[in-house]
């Protein structure tokens, strides 16, 4: 399964327990929150989100920090499944590489850190070493 495929999954789920919780009136909160945060436990492994290409991260709604810059920043609901080492860099040019170094304030949505999407050559090229071709 593909990083792209993982984020699908995670983020459909996500949508799902969420309409869930916003149609069934009769759950009781203490429920709502437990069925939310079982949601935690779906890693897959972690997310890395340097594996993604452009197309993909705007299918999954990362955010365009500025014009000359192309950093794509992190969704919030993508936070707590996030592996816990890839490199991104925050909005006011600090790198990192730790999930740890990161906070999850957010505006609009999107996290004060970002990645660079890979090409979408680079992307087929390693899914070909992949397969041994």
């Amino acid at each position: 399964m593909t990083t792209f495929e993982k984020c699908k999954l995670i983020r459909k789920g996500i949508l799902t327990r969420c309409g869930e919780n916003l149609s069934y009136k009769k759950w009781n909160n203490e429920f709502k929150v437990k069925h939310l945060d079982e949601m935690l436990h779906f890693k897959l492994g972690g997310i890395d989100p340097t594996d993604l290409s452009l197309k993909e991260m705007i299918d999954l709604d990362f955010g365009k920090w500025d014009e000359e810059n192309p950093m794509m920043l992190i969704p919030i609901w993508l936070f707590p499944f996030l592996c816990d080492e890839f490199e991104c860099e925050s909005i006011s040019g600090s790198k990192h590489s730790k999930l740890s170094e990161l906070d999850n304030d957010n505006r609009f949505g999107l996290l004060g850190y970002g990645v660079i999407p890979k090409p979408v050559s680079e992307i087929r090229n390693e899914k070909l070493e992949n397969l041994g071709i």
